[in-house]
C-alpha cells in the first residue's frame, strides 16, 4: 500500500495540486488537501456504505462529516475516498461521545447495514454474542431488542473543538441493538483509562446497558485475540476493565 497520494484520485475528486498533510488515526491517517480529506480504505464495501449514508445523515446535535463524490459520482476511486475537513481533535470528553452515540443511533434508526464483511472485527463481533465461559458468561443473558445500524468506533472518530458540537469522520457498521454503539464508548473510554468507572452508573439508566458493556468488552477482547495482539499494555487494560465490569454488573444482579 502506497502511503503517497495518487495524482489522478485528486483529479477524480477535482482537487489540484497543492500540499498534502498526513493525518492521524481519527482520519484513518490519510492526507488533507485545502479542505479534502483523502483516505485509503481497507474495505471498499464498508467505506461505500460510509460515504453513502454520511451523505444525508443529520444527528441532532453531532456534526457528521461529509463525502465527496468523484467526477463521474463515486464515492471510493482506486481504493481511496475523500471527505470534508473539520477542524478538532480526538478528545477524552467520553461522557458527551456517549449522548452523541445514542444520538448518533437515533438517526441511523431506519438505515440499511451494508453486508458484513468476513474479517477480524465481523468475527470478534459474532463470537461477543455467543454464550461464554468463565465469569462474564455467569452474568449474561439475552437482550431482547431490535437490531439496528450502529457504530463500532466511535470513540476514536469524534472529533471536538471549543463549543462547536461534536463532529463525526466516519462510520463502522455493526449491526446490534440500539444501545450498543454508546456502550462501546464506555468500555473504550475505560480501557484507554479517559473515563472513571462511575460512568456506568452515569449511564445506569439505559435499557439493557450492563448486558451491552458486557458485550462490548467481549467484542474488543476478541478483536485484540483474533488479531494476535501481544502488547502487555493492551492485555493489562482488557483484564483491568474485565474485572471492574465483572464487579459492577455483579453488584447491580
Amino acid at each position: 500500500m502506497t502511503n503517497q497520494l495518487p495524482d489522478h484520485v485528486r483529479d477524480a475528486f477535482q482537487v489540484g495540486a497543492g500540499p498534502a498533510e498526513q493525518l492521524g488515526q481519527v482520519w484513518d491517517y490519510g492526507f488533507r488537501v485545502g479542505n479534502t480529506v483523502f483516505s485509503k480504505v481497507q474495505s471498499p464495501e464498508n467505506a461505500g456504505w460510509s460515504s453513502k449514508t454520511r451523505e444525508s445523515l443529520k444527528p441532532e446535535g453531532v456534526r457528521v462529516v461529509r463525502p465527496i463524490r468523484s467526477t463521474d459520482g463515486r464515492f471510493v476511486v482506486a481504493g481511496w475516498r475523500a471527505s470534508v475537513f473539520s477542524t478538532g481533535t480526538v478528545s477524552k470528553r467520553v461522557d458527551e461521545t456517549v449522548v452523541a452515540a445514542l444520538r448518533l443511533a437515533d438517526a441511523l434508526v431506519d438505515s440499511h447495514a451494508p453486508e458484513p464483511v468476513d474479517n477480524v472485527f465481523h468475527r470478534a463481533d459474532t463470537t461477543a454474542w455467543e454464550e461464554q465461559p468463565g465469569r462474564i458468561g455467569e452474568l449474561l443473558h439475552s437482550v431482547d431488542r431490535v437490531n439496528q445500524v450502529g457504530h463500532a468506533d466511535m470513540l476514536a472518530t469524534t472529533l471536538y473543538s471549543g463549543t462547536q458540537p461534536p463532529a463525526v469522520t466516519d462510520l463502522v457498521p455493526v449491526l446490534r441493538p440500539h444501545g450498543f454503539t454508546a456502550a462501546l464508548v464506555i468500555v473504550d473510554g475505560l480501557l484507554l483509562g479517559a473515563v472513571d468507572e462511575g460512568i456506568l452508573r452515569r449511564f445506569s439508566h439505559l435499557p439493557d446497558i450492563d448486558q451491552l458493556v458486557l458485550r462490548a468488552y467481549l467484542f474488543r477482547r476478541n478483536i485484540q485475540e483474533l488479531s494476535e495482539n501481544n502488547d502487555p499494555n493492551v492485555i493489562s487494560n482488557l483484564k483491568r476493565v474485565e474485572t471492574t465490569l465483572v464487579s459492577y454488573v455483579s453488584d447491580t444482579l
